[in-house]
């Protein structure tokens, strides 16, 4: 299937800086977008999920460094924990049956997915046995890309994210190190230039074979960002949907080259302009994330705040627990939190996000009161009006009760789906002043 090419035509808008155009996207490719956060703005109400298969990379990169094991850093690269294919699609059960709005499923790492053919097809495989309606995704920095083009689209995926952060080899060897390919480490600029040949015959392979391609930009101040209206009209004309031009993230912290050699990242008006530049040539993502290899939720939830209005008053509830579908889980012991949503219109719940958390309990024995992890564990529910648990301490409670959260352990061992129910009913039925009300906590 050949994907329809976008119309030159663009309609200027007096509203925007001088110089930036907006698109018009074909009917069909709208339709096929809708539902996708990543592509979309309008579908900020959708969720995706990133399943961490693939955790090897056949290249590297001045600004990355993935991290396993990891909690508390909301970046590309970083997961809490690997899986393999059996244990994503085990993933994936236990969220969908909870999470209506999750429509989009997506493999980005931590390393590069097809860096991992072998996990990443299995997975994409079982995903779409179980679920034919699910959007699969990939993200790849294209090495690999023109050799795999043909079998991602015939294994179902709708979506693709290059990363292509220039096109002239003067500038690659400035963010590659080095890249693996053909059985070879390649250095300098012939690692460069063979990426870069990779990336655009990749890009071009995958356009052709019907997927509708993002690309990923890392803009880096004073290496790349002179060079931005050169990328987008290469990979304009190779067939690329969007361009993402994504700010470089240079916290010295997070252990990358560019980091510690004190490399900044682009001030806010910098990264306008490279947006504006590229804008002329196509779509941009100008609500990306820069989520984590194993992010859950919608885009305004696990990996940032959203550039869309969030509702004030919305009532949440977070669920602790280690994956399961019973509320089986004390709030100590709990490494993540499925945050939901209630949904006014649907009069329901509707899953939000997973927040990873670093468990502050273990044994059998009492929870210490001046763990620092605990104020960690309940400032990341703290916006949240009830918490669902098996059990929970005293001191938890009180802290929590003061930041007006309610702690909640009445539904412990039932499915979080029943708990939900419940709650959302109650919502959905206000107590009547003067009523005979029996006092329940939700």
């Amino acid at each position: 299937m050949e994907r329809q090419s976008m119309p030159s035509t663009t309609q200027h808008t007096a509203t925007r800086p001088a110089g930036q155009v907006r698109h018009l996207l074909p009917k069909d490719i709208q339709q096929q977008i809708a539902t996708h956060p990543c592509y979309s703005k309008q579908a900020h109400q959708y969720a995706r999920m990133h399943l961490p298969v693939a955790p090897a990379c056949n290249i590297q990169c001045h600004y990355c460094n993935r991290k396993y094991d990891c909690s508390n850093e909301s970046r590309p690269g970083v997961v809490s924990r690997l899986m393999d294919c059996d244990g994503a699609l085990k993933q994936f059960r236990s969220i969908k049956k909870r999470a209506p709005n999750l429509t989009v499923v997506g493999i980005a790492g931590p390393g590069d997915a097809l860096a991992n053919p072998q996990a990443t097809f299995a997975t994409l495989k079982k995903i779409r046995m179980e679920d034919p309606q699910a959007q699969l995704c990939i993200s790849t920095n294209g090495l690999m890309l023109e050799h795999y083009a043909s079998e991602l689209a015939a294994a179902g995926v709708h979506h693709l994210t290059v990363t292509i952060n220039c096109i002239d080899p003067a500038i690659g060897e400035q963010i590659y190190p080095w890249v693996y390919y053909d059985h070879k480490r390649l250095r300098g600029r012939a690692a460069a230039e063979r990426l870069i040949q990779n990336q655009l015959a990749g890009l071009e392979a995958a356009a052709a074979a019907g997927m509708l391609v993002k690309v990923n930009t890392v803009l880096i101040p004073g290496i790349n960002d002179h060079h931005i209206e050169q990328v987008s009209q290469e990979v304009r004309r190779r067939g690329a949907l969007m361009h993402n031009i994504m700010p470089l993230i240079s916290a010295a912290e997070h252990g990358t080259f560019f980091g510690i050699r004190g490399q900044r990242g682009p001030s806010a008006s910098e990264l306008e302009a490279a947006r504006a530049i590229s804008s002329q040539y196509m779509p941009q993502m100008t609500h990306c994330q820069q989520c984590r290899a194993d992010a859950v939720g919608t885009l305004g939830g696990g990996c940032g705040q959203s550039e869309e209005p969030v509702v004030e008053h919305s009532y949440k509830v977070a669920v602790a627990g280690n994956g399961e579908a019973l509320i089986q889980t004390h709030f100590g012991h709990a490494k993540r939190f499925e945050i939901y949503r209630f949904d006014k219109q649907q009069q329901q719940f509707i899953y939000l996000e997973t927040r990873q958390v670093a468990q502050y309990c273990s044994g059998t024995h009492a929870c210490p009161d001046d763990d620092s992890d605990k104020q960690l564990i309940i400032d990341a529910v703290a916006d949240c009006q009830t918490v669902l648990c098996a059990r929970m301490g005293i001191a938890p409670w009180r802290a929590l009760e003061k930041l007006g959260v309610t702690p909640n352990v009445d539904f412990a061992f039932q499915p979080i789906t029943e708990a939900l129910a419940s709650i959302a009913a109650r919502i959905a039925t206000p107590l009547t002043p003067g009523g005979n009300h029996e006092v329940c906590h939700y």
